[in-house]
């Protein structure tokens, strides 16, 4: 269990204070407008998560940098998490050791769910690639360290074809290689998680939820793809074959939830991807992720929401955000202008 005691400085427009989360289910309360989504993201980001955009944009205005510290009670012991950040980057301490956020997955984290992630359905395969690699990062530091190779690799390919067909076989040969095992780590992945995802979707609706992987080339004929193609990847200057093409397909009653889907269904489908993830980090780490939720009602019929919050309610630890409090929860952090305050 993580009890999480975060102290933050100049981080958007949340006061500087300390603030320690007690165990249980917690709301966080306020208008809109109030900071709730700049406190779960500040908790999120403490604790070693990934975000969109340039950390500097968290900065409070008129700063130069923000900090963050986070103590977390986990089964290894006290954590001591610091993160700074501003035009000159990104500062992560671990104990009081300089840290990367390979080391930081090491820990359970938190897992955030936000009206956003309806992306991962109505949006591109960009987005489920970036959320199963990101979930792949959690669960193995090596695999980040893939992807970037993978990435630097991709990069230079697209380069040479610019400029011709000679040596391009030297790309070919490293872009396979690294290619194929983020492939199989993908399909080891979406093997534990399918199973999850469904069980979670059927708490929430009826219709059966399937993950697959849909890929260019299978692992075993990447590097004949990357021979096959050629002549049209010369013409257009980029790689068309490659785990960067590939997406999840989510069938949802047996139809493509990205194209069939209605907007309420998509952010079922959305949910039980981010509850997928916290299970399977859960058995992972033999404890629980901190659960963050942006917004609990947003689009949500009552039987989604009751779901939701039954699953919270029994998790040692868990913060959801609303302008009012889930009924019966007892527990309200209330926040208003960047200043909260605990109650219960």
């Amino acid at each position: 269990m993580i009890l999480i005691r975060l102290r933050q400085q100049n981080f958007r427009n949340l006061v500087s204070l300390e603030l320690a989360l007690p165990p249980g289910p917690l709301a966080l309360v306020g208008p809109n407008a109030s900071g709730k989504t700049n406190l779960l993201e500040a908790i999120f980001l403490a604790l070693g998560g990934d975000v969109r955009g340039l950390l500097a944009d968290r900065v409070r205005f008129g700063e130069t940098a923000a900090s963050l510290f986070a103590e977390a009670e986990t089964q290894l012991g006290l954590v001591r998490f610091e993160q700074r950040f501003g035009s000159g980057g990104r500062e992560i301490r671990l104990n009081e050791a300089p840290a990367s956020l390979r080391e930081l997955s090491e820990y359970p984290g938190a897992v955030w769910i936000r009206p956003e992630d309806i992306s991962l359905v109505r949006g591109g395969p960009e987005e489920r690639r970036r959320w199963i690699d990101l979930a792949l990062a959690r669960f193995s530091p090596r695999y980040r360290a893939l992807l970037s190779a993978y990435d630097k690799a991709l990069r230079q390919r697209n380069a040479a074809l610019r400029t011709g067909p000679r040596g391009i076989g030297i790309w070919n040969e490293r872009l396979a290689g690294y290619g194929v095992q983020v492939l199989q780590w993908r399909r080891r992945i979406l093997e534990r998680l399918a199973p999850l995802a469904a069980e979670t979707y059927r708490e929430l609706d009826a219709a059966p939820l399937e993950l697959s992987l849909r890929e260019t080339a299978p692992p075993a004929r990447l590097a004949e793809a990357l021979e096959e193609n050629l002549q049209e990847e010369l013409e257009r200057g980029v790689t068309l074959a490659g785990p960067h093409r590939d997406d999840v397909r989510l069938l949802l009653g047996g139809l493509d939830a990205v194209k069939f889907a209605s907007r309420g269904e998509a952010r079922s489908v959305a949910m039980a991807l981010r509850l997928a993830e916290h299970r399977l980090l859960t058995e992972h780490h033999g404890e629980p992720p901190l659960l963050l939720v942006d917004d609990f009602s947003a689009e949500l019929d009552s039987r989604r929401r009751l779901a939701l919050l039954n699953y919270a309610a029994n998790l040692p630890q868990a913060l959801l955000s609303g302008t009012h409090a889930p009924e019966g929860w007892t527990r309200i952090l209330r926040i208003e202008a960047g200043v909260w305050n605990l109650e219960g």
